[in-house]
This record gives structure tokens, sequence and C-alpha cells, in this order.
């Protein structure tokens, strides 16, 4: 008995920082940030469906969708600058993951790059600031971290 009183809390210890473990968030995007952190007001399944809706209303089409695991990846689209553009979104309890990848074609069949604020000399601008225009219109406070996907 007591054995399994002193393990609990160890136990709960090791176990809760796994759920919302995040690299270090910085309040302004850097040069090789990918992602998008929202702290929302919202949580769980609303912020998912807020984010259907906002996605839906820019023009995307969802490619996978899950309500029980709170994601959501769009098809690839066409932005007005000819990039071409593909998001995925991910709530854990108030926050929300924002991020995106794009394609160097249309007839590219790959997973694409990830989208990344990137450098001076970079072509990546256009489609940071979708990735951004998205986050703007989710609201909430905005984060940012490099994920290392490429």
């Amino acid at each position: 008995m007591l054995v399994k009183k002193l393990l609990l809390p160890l136990l709960l210890l090791a176990v809760a920082p796994a759920f919302a473990q995040l690299p270090a968030l910085h309040a302004a995007p850097e040069k090789n940030d990918d992602t998008v952190v929202l702290t929302l007001p919202d949580e769980g399944r609303v912020a998912w469906q807020r984010a259907a809706g906002v996605l839906a209303a820019r023009g995307y089409t969802f490619r996978y969708s899950d309500a029980d695991l709170l994601t959501i990846s769009t098809d690839y689209i066409e932005l007005e600058s000819y990039d071409i553009i593909g998001l995925f979104v991910r709530v854990e309890g108030n926050r929300l993951l924002l991020r995106g990848r794009w394609l160097v074609n249309s007839t590219d069949a790959g997973n694409g790059e990830a989208v990344s604020l990137g450098g001076f000399l970079s072509s990546s601008a256009s489609k940071w600031a979708e990735l951004e225009a998205v986050a703007r219109e989710l609201g909430g406070t905005a984060a940012y971290y490099n994920s290392a996907a490429r």
C-alpha cells in the first residue's frame, strides 16, 4: 500500500509533461519557425470547429479531419500568389498548432516543404503570410517555434 502511495505521484509527475510539452515558444517569429501556436479562449472541440470554419471560409477543402483527435489537414490549394499550400491544425486544450506545407508545382507528388518565415532572400514570404492570415482569423495570442520538420 505504501508503495502505491509513493509510485502514483511519481508516475503522474513523469506523465503530465508529456501531454503539453512544446519546444520553447517565442512571441515574434524567427527565421526557421514553421509553427504558429495560438492560445485561444475556447478549447477542445469548440476550437477545432472554429478552425474548420475559418479554413473552409478561406477556400480550403479537408483532406483529413478527426473530431476525436482534434486535427485537420487540408488539401493543397493555389493562392493568389500562385504558391501551392496545404495546412495542418491540431488542438491541444486551449492551444491550436498551425503548420503549412507547400509544393514547388502542381504536379509535385511529394509531401511538400514546411512553410517557414525564412530570411531576407527567402521565397516563403507569401506562404508565411497565408499562415499568419489564418492565425489572425482564428484569433488568440500567437507564439512561434521551429518544429524541425522539413
